[in-house]
C-alpha cells in the first residue's frame, strides 16, 4: 500500500511524532510505501524516519526538496491547511493518515483518491485553554475535527466514546523494548533520584513534583535529588533539582535507567497513554503517577491530581517498601509487553485493509 502521512507546518519532538515515524518505518520494513507530506521551509524530522518527505508551499505545490527561504504562511495555519489540501488534490495514495485536528479538514476536503482515516492521539480540545481568540479558535477547530466523518482510529480505549470521539478502533502508541529495557547503570548507592519529565503546560504537572521534592528535601537532606528531563534551566534554582536533555531513545533509556523513581502528575485525560509511563515501566523504574493506561494499583503507585503532599507520601512510602515496589515493577514489566511496534503497527495495516 501507499500511505500519505500529512503534516500542517513542520515535524516535532512530541510523543506523537515518534509515533509517526516509528509506524512508517515498521510499515516501510513490511514492504509498504510511506510518505510525509510536510511544508516547505519545516524542521527535518527529530524522530529518525526512513519515509521519503515530499513538501508542498504556500499554493499547494508538491516539491522533492525543502526551501528554508520559502515565504512563510501569511494566514498561518489557516493558509497552511488550503495549501495541504490542493498538495493532495496532486497526490496518489492508497491511504491518508490524518494525525492532528489540523490535517483533518485538509484531508476532508481533498479529492484525492484514497481511504481517509484520522488517528487521535490525544483530546486535542482540552489543550486550548486560554482566553484567547486564537485559542477559542483552534479549540472549534479541534472538535469540529472529529464529527467530519473520516475513519476515526484512537490511540487509548478511553477514546472510543469520549465527548465528540466516537469510534471502534484503537491503536496503541509502540514501544521498541530493545532500547527501553533495564540497564547497567553506575549509581550513587547513598542517593535517591527522582524523575520526571518537564512541562511549562499546567496540565502537566511538573509544578506539582517540584513542590513534593521540595518537602522531600527538607525530609531526606541532599540525599535525594529530582532530575528533570526537558525541563527549564531555571528550576535549577531550586536546591537538588538538575535539569537534563536525553535527547535520541538510547539517551533517553539510560536516563530512565538512572532512577530511582520516576513520577508523572498530569492532571487531564488520566485514561490516555503516556509515554514516560510506559517507558520507565519497561526500563523497570518504580512509578508513581496520577494515571494513564496501563497503571493501576498492582503495577505503580497511583496518588490523586494537583496533590504535591500525596506525591511525597507516596515518595516516602516507596522509599520504605522496597519488597512492594519490586512486586510492582514485576507487573509493570508484563504490562508493557502489549505495545511491541511489531504487534502495533500491524494492527494498524489490520484496519486499513477492512
Amino acid at each position: 500500500m501507499k500511505i500519505i502521512i500529512p503534516i500542517v507546518g513542520s515535524f516535532g519532538k512530541s510523543g506523537g511524532f515518534r509515533v509517526l515515524s516509528q509506524l512508517a518505518n515498521y510499515w516501510i520494513k513490511d514492504g509498504h510505501k510511506v510518505i510525509f507530506l510536510s511544508y516547505i521551509n519545516a524542521v527535518d524530522p527529530y524522530f529518525p524516519t526512513n519515509a521519503e518527505i515530499l513538501y508542498y508551499d504556500n499554493s499547494g505545490d508538491v516539491k522533492e526538496q525543502k526551501d528554508n527561504n520559502h515565504p512563510k504562511a501569511f494566514l498561518g495555519v489557516f493558509q497552511l491547511r488550503n495549501a495541504l489540501k490542493k498538495a493532495l488534490n496532486r497526490l496518489e495514495a492508497d491511504i491518508v493518515l490524518a494525525n492532528h485536528c489540523f490535517t483533518a479538514q485538509p484531508v476532508k476536503k481533498s479529492s484525492i483518491n484514497a481511504r481517509k482515516f484520522y488517528y487521535i492521539q490525544a483530546y486535542e480540545p482540552d489543550f486550548y485553554y486560554h482566553k484567547t481568540i486564537k485559542d477559542f479558535i483552534f479549540k472549534r477547530i479541534s472538535k469540529k475535527s472529529y464529527k467530519l466523518g473520516l475513519e476515526i482510529i484512537v490511540n487509548a480505549s478511553m477514546y472510543k466514546n469520549y465527548k465528540e470521539i466516537k469510534t471502534d478502533k484503537v491503536i496503541f502508541p509502540g514501544l521498541d523494548l530493545d532500547v527501553f529495557k533495564p540497564l547497567t547503570i553506575n549509581k550513587d548507592s547513598n542517593k535517591i533520584i527522582l524523575g520526571t519529565i518537564g512541562r511549562l503546560e499546567e496540565h502537566k504537572g511538573t509544578m506539582y513534583v517540584v513542590e513534593a521534592f521540595k518537602m522531600l528535601r527538607k525530609k531526606l537532606g541532599d540525599k535525594i535529588e529530582l532530575h528533570i528531563g526537558f525541563g527549564e534551566k531555571h528550576l535549577e534554582d531550586v536546591e537538588g533539582i538538575k535539569v537534563l536533555f536525553p535527547n535520541g531513545d538510547q539517551k533517553l533509556a539510560q536516563y530512565y535507567n538512572s532512577l530511582d523513581f520516576y513520577i508523572c502528575a498530569g492532571t487531564i485525560q488520566l485514561e490516555a497513554i503516556h509515554y514516560p509511563i510506559i517507558e520507565s515501566m519497561a526500563c523497570r523504574v518504580p512509578v508513581i503517577t496520577t494515571g494513564y493506561y496501563p497503571s493501576n494499583d498492582d503495577n505503580s503507585i497511583i496518588v490523586p491530581i494537583k496533590d504535591s503532599i500525596s506525591l511525597e507520601k507516596a515518595v516516602i512510602a516507596a522509599i520504605n517498601e522496597p519488597e512492594a515496589v519490586e512486586l510492582r515493577n514485576e507487573v509493570a514489566s508484563n504490562s508493557v509487553k502489549q505495545f511491541d511496534w511489531n504487534t502495533i503497527s500491524q494492527n494498524m495495516i489490520n484496519y486499513f485493509l477492512r
